[in-house]
Order: structure tokens, then sequence, then C-alpha cells
């Protein structure tokens, strides 16, 4: 019995990731406008009740992986070790998502790229999710380095997460970005970090200024 909860999680997550893949494929072919909620349901053997079950808008469809990734990165932080630098955890996650991103199959991500890219509305979804991301992180880190209300770090290093777990992506900017390999990739994250570790290194380290 203790398995039913994990094994109807798992059944959860796998329906939210078909859907996704559905959609943002018919998307690609078709165009973000002209796909109905009906026809993803159709196209994944489901009921439209199911698809509006799992997610509230279209946009948000596109962007599944997207919600799970952004989580992923408050929960790190959040649950992070604080002896450990907060640059250090950031680090390790957009490594995890270079390497994510890098064993999709092309053709999704391209089916991605191209929704994002055509679609005004997805593309400011991704902005809204990122806002209200570097929000979280911002109170999390006042939290945890017991930052005054009026101290503009925690905001400030929040920013700069964000632009940084960008980078795993492998993409030089929405809407028009253009892919990177994953070798560009990497190097890009391995530049990025460096630089801010010069003056970010031990930030939120505890004992640490």
């Amino acid at each position: 019995m203790s398995s039913e909860p994990g094994l109807r999680e798992r059944k959860k997550r796998e329906t939210r990731r078909l859907l996704a893949e559905v959609a943002t494929r018919l998307f690609a072919e078709r165009g973000f406008d002209e796909v109905t909620v009906a026809d993803i349901a159709a196209a994944a053997n489901v009921s439209d009740k199911t698809v509006f079950n799992y997610f509230a808008t279209k946009e948000d469809l596109v962007l599944n992986g997207r919600e799970e990734i952004e989580a992923e990165l408050i929960q790190a932080v959040r649950e992070r070790e604080l002896r450990e630098p907060v640059l250090a955890v950031v680090r390790r996650h957009t490594l995890a998502v270079a390497e994510r991103m890098n064993a999709l199959p092309a053709e999704r991500r391209a089916a991605f790229r191209k929704v994002v890219q055509s679609t005004p509305s997805v593309h400011a979804r991704i902005r809204q999710m990122s806002l209200q991301s570097e929000e979280q992180l911002a109170r999390i880190l006042a939290e945890q380095t017991g930052a005054s209300a009026i101290d503009p770090t925690p905001r400030v290093v929040a920013s700069i997460i964000g632009v940084l777990t960008r980078l795993g992506y492998g993409v030089t900017g929405w809407p028009e970005g253009k892919r990177r390999s994953h070798a560009e990739t990497l190097a890009s994250i391995a530049t990025a970090f460096d630089l801010c570790a010069q003056g970010l290194a031990e930030y939120g380290a505890r004992g640490q200024p």
C-alpha cells in the first residue's frame, strides 16, 4: 500500500509529459492559435477535462518542463547545506539542466523553439515564470542570510541566478535565439559562473560576510 501514492504520482507526471509533448508537436506543426484543447485531447487519447485538470492554459502545456526545472532550482537553493555557497548549488543545477536538454531528441528541442519563437504569449509566460522564480529565490536568500527588508542584495543575487540558470537551456536568447551546441553551452556556463565567482563565491555561506 505504501507504494500506491508514489505510483499515482508517477502516472500523473507521465500524463503531464505526454500532454505537453503532444501539444508542443501540434503547435509546431499547425501553429499555436490553430490548435484547440480538443485537438490535443484527441491526439493524446484523453478527454478535454483531463487536459484542463493538468494545465490551466495552452501556454502552460508548452512550458511543463520549464516549470519543473524552475521548481527544482528553488528547491535546491532552499534545501542546500548552508555552509555551501549558493553559487555552487546553482552551478550544479545549471549543468544538470544542460545535460537534460542535450538528452532530449532534436525534434523536440526544435519544436519547442519554434513554438516559443512564433508565439508571443508563450514567450511572455516564460518571462512571467522567470520573474516569479526570482521573487521566490530572493525571499529564500533573504531568510537564509538574515538580510534586512531594505537590503537589495538577495534580489540582485536572485536576478543573477535567473540569468545563469537560463544558460543551461543552450539558447542564445528569446524569442529569436539560436541553439548552441552542447560543448558551447558548457563553455558558456563555465565562463559565466567563473566570472560571477570572482565576486559571489562566498555569498550565502554561513560564517561568511
